[in-house]
């Protein structure tokens, strides 16, 4: 046998039990424990002790969920995916990834003959991160675009004698998505025991809003002191709207310098990984000569460092 035949034949068989262990591990990984079904409805503390953990998660005493939670990496890409509203578990997620990797990796050694290559398809677990992030930052931008509304109608509630959490309750029954979901997470949790502010808290850390841990502090304030609350909501409300039309300004005035980055980060791996696949002989010098080695390890390291210095540039905080 040829050594070109030997490394097909082990490049289909790596694909082939790849394949067979994506699936496998996607059909296990379809299975949710009780905790992620309940999770999907409320918030569970996932702290190290269990006197801290919510009254929810030391009913269940799921030790897979808290195994999990102690990986921050792990947390954090769940959280996303919930934020995002991808349907998928996060155990499926990862097979599918590692199935995409093998494949893309499998069939660039193929084409170019160079194990080099193979780390090509490390694109493959970055584009799928940066599609989370992009959808779960949408939903993001319109729980802050439908907040000052949802401020206002909490207000009216107040005004006509509704408690703070009745109000929450009345926003509910009108309030778009991805608002109507958080908000009814935040009333379940303070249904289930946990203080009203510790659950705003929650909403106010996974949708990343400056603005609504303002209605965190007005509930905590509410619950301790008193006072005219629905006129501090109002107050909120109206800052609140001013943010977010200086922050559409500032996102129109850096939609150039977005782009820009996005294509100066992605382009140049896209058409690399693109000529490796149709056309292997014109990129071989690249991956079988010293020069093309270090001209490709330094070409990569420009690029991300093009990328953040652009990201730096137009990062501004409002």
């Amino acid at each position: 046998m040829s050594a070109d035949a030997g490394l097909a034949a082990a490049a289909v068989s790596v694909v082939a039990g790849g394949l067979l262990g994506g699936a496998v591990f996607a059909l296990v990984g379809h299975r949710q424990t009780v905790a992620q079904r309940v999770g999907a409805y409320v918030t569970l503390r996932h702290d190290e002790s269990d006197s801290e953990q919510s009254l929810v998660e030391r009913a269940l005493g799921d030790r897979k969920a808290r195994k999990l939670a102690r990986s921050p990496l792990l947390t954090r890409l769940r959280t996303e995916m919930e934020v995002a509203e991808i349907d998928i578990g996060l155990e499926q997620l990862l097979g599918y990834v590692v199935v995409a990797i093998l494949l893309v990796g499998g069939l660039l050694v193929l084409k170019t003959h160079s194990p080099v290559a193979a780390l090509l398809a490390l694109v493959v677990p970055g584009a799928a991160l940066m599609a989370i992030r992009m959808r779960a930052d949408r939903k993001r931008r319109m729980f802050a675009d439908q907040l000052p509304d949802n401020l206002q109608v909490i207000a009216s509630a107040m005004r006509s004698g509704q408690t703070f959490v009745g109000a929450l309750k009345a926003v509910l029954e009108d309030a778009p998505e991805p608002s109507a979901r958080e908000l009814r997470r935040a009333v379940l949790d303070e249904q289930l025991g946990i203080p009203l502010a510790d659950a705003l808290a929650q909403v106010t850390e996974r949708m990343r809003s400056q603005d609504f841990k303002h209605v965190a502090i007005v509930a905590s304030l509410q619950r301790e002191t008193g006072g005219n609350t629905a006129e501090v909501i109002e107050l909120v409300a109206e800052t609140v709207r001013q943010r977010i039309e200086i922050r559409r300004l500032v996102r129109s005035l850096t939609a150039q310098g977005r782009l820009s980055g996005g294509v100066l980060a992605g382009l140049p791996v896209a058409l690399l990984l693109f000529i490796s696949l149709i056309n292997p002989g014109y990129v071989r010098p690249l991956y079988h000569t010293t020069m093309g080695l270090v001209a490709l390890g330094v070409s990569m390291g420009l690029v991300v460092c093009g990328g953040f210095v652009i990201r730096k540039i137009i990062k501004i905080e409002v």
